[in-house]
């Protein structure tokens, strides 16, 4: 038998009274406080040229943003003229279009060849500049496509001396990414004057990689190139028939393989293209490149004759280790275009009836930024590029309209 003085009895008593009061005041607590909704998203519209428009698919980032939250977009003509501009947001949304320069590896317009058409085919934001792809395209004994990088400061297009970067007769200049500190990811390769000459298996007509800093070009091998951020690179390179081929040679019937760099030192990491990295090596991307849509049908270099359709691209990581991880489960295509240092991945899928979506990954955790809080009017179709604070940048529509988006969480 337990026997209770008065004493303990006031003690215990005391206990029960007080963790009541406790239990009654946290009900109390939910009961008054209201339940706050989350928070919307900040976005802003970056309006279009009239009639031009962002895929939301493409083989390189169409959408970037440098740390200054200067937003560049490669914008197409919604009708079938093939027209593009590269066009400049600043951080107050002001917009300016370029007009690029002649393309110096063009060849001489006396010659056989006849200049068809000069446009830009690629942009990158970075602090203080824009890079444009610009080309010619022309017809003629040396027909083909020529491109050079050349750099928008201000309001004027300007030249870029890359002469150190060259060798192998490799000429067209792409500039496919800039970190932080202005280091920009270049491609050299052969896709202009002559590049009728290297429809074979060549590896030495292989595009080539540079990352350019204030210090000069330092070549990284043969490769594409596609992100770089301090001492980690990334991109992938294409194989036909066993042995490194060139860019514009067969690129249906080509397995790409990604590609990452720690420094100097390049790793192959499997089928597919790492389109970003960050600065601790994970790196993002995709099964196959994407933005290729093409099909054709024939016997090509040796490769049996059959139908050939571009493989259609999936979004997936690799760690540190070079771990595959999938980002997306069911979707009929997905992207992964870009990473923070955080580990935040962006990018586009494509549901089975065939909307395209902008989704945000993190920690494994896959969101659509049409299922987040956000202002009325928007569809978010791809996130192509993540900058400081978590800003996405990407394609969409307000109200039904085409739009670049400045999506601020």
């Amino acid at each position: 038998m337990i026997v209770i003085s008065p004493r303990n009895a006031g003690r215990r008593a005391r206990r029960y009274h007080s963790r009541v009061v406790r239990q009654c005041a946290v009900v109390a607590s939910l009961v008054l406080s209201p339940v706050l909704p989350a928070r919307a998203a900040d976005v802003v519209a970056l309006p279009l040229p009239r009639f031009f428009t962002v895929p939301p698919e493409g083989e390189t980032r169409l959408v970037t943003i440098a740390p200054d939250e200067t937003v560049a977009a490669l914008a197409r003509s919604a009708d079938r003229s093939g027209r593009a501009l590269a066009v400049r947001w600043d951080s107050s949304g002001n917009r300016s279009t370029f007009t690029s320069l002649p393309v110096f590896t063009s060849p001489d317009h006396g010659s056989s060849a006849t200049t068809a058409m000069r446009s830009v085919d690629g942009v990158v934001a970075a602090p203080g500049v824009v890079y444009v792809n610009a080309f010619e395209s022309f017809s003629g004994a040396y027909g083909g496509d020529s491109f050079e990088a050349q750099r928008w400061i201000g309001n004027r297009p300007r030249r870029w001396d890359l002469t150190t970067c060259r060798s192998d007769g490799n000429l067209d200049q792409h500039a496919n990414a800039a970190d932080e500190t202005g280091r920009v990811a270049v491609t050299f390769d052969r896709t202009g004057i002559g590049s009728f000459t290297v429809m074979n298996d060549r590896t030495d007509a292989a595009p080539r990689a540079f990352i350019v800093d204030a210090a000069g070009c330092h070549g990284r091998g043969r490769a594409t190139i596609l992100a770089v951020r301090r001492d980690w690179a990334s991109g992938y390179r294409g194989y036909l028939n066993g042995a490194l081929a060139p860019t514009n040679l067969n690129v249906i019937i080509q397995r790409n393989v990604a590609v990452r760099w720690h420094r100097a030192s390049l790793t192959e990491l499997g089928d597919g293209v790492a389109y970003a990295v960050t600065s601790r090596g994970l790196a993002v991307g995709a099964t196959s490149v994407a933005g290729r849509f093409d099909s054709m049908t024939g016997n090509f270099f040796g490769n049996p004759a059959r139908r050939y359709d571009s493989a259609v691209p999936h979004a997936v990581a690799w760690d540190a280790a070079g771990r595959r991880t999938p980002i997306e489960r069911g979707a009929i295509r997905s992207v992964a275009y870009d990473v923070a240092d955080d580990g935040t991945i962006v990018g586009m899928l494509q549901d089975r009836g065939g909307k395209h979506f902008a989704f945000r990954s993190r920690r494994g955790h896959l969101e659509r930024l049409d299922d987040l809080p956000h202002p009325a009017g928007w569809r978010f179709e791809a996130a192509y590029a993540i900058g400081r604070n978590g800003t996405i940048v990407g394609v969409g529509t307000l109200d039904d309209v085409a739009t670049v988006f400045r999506w601020k969480p």
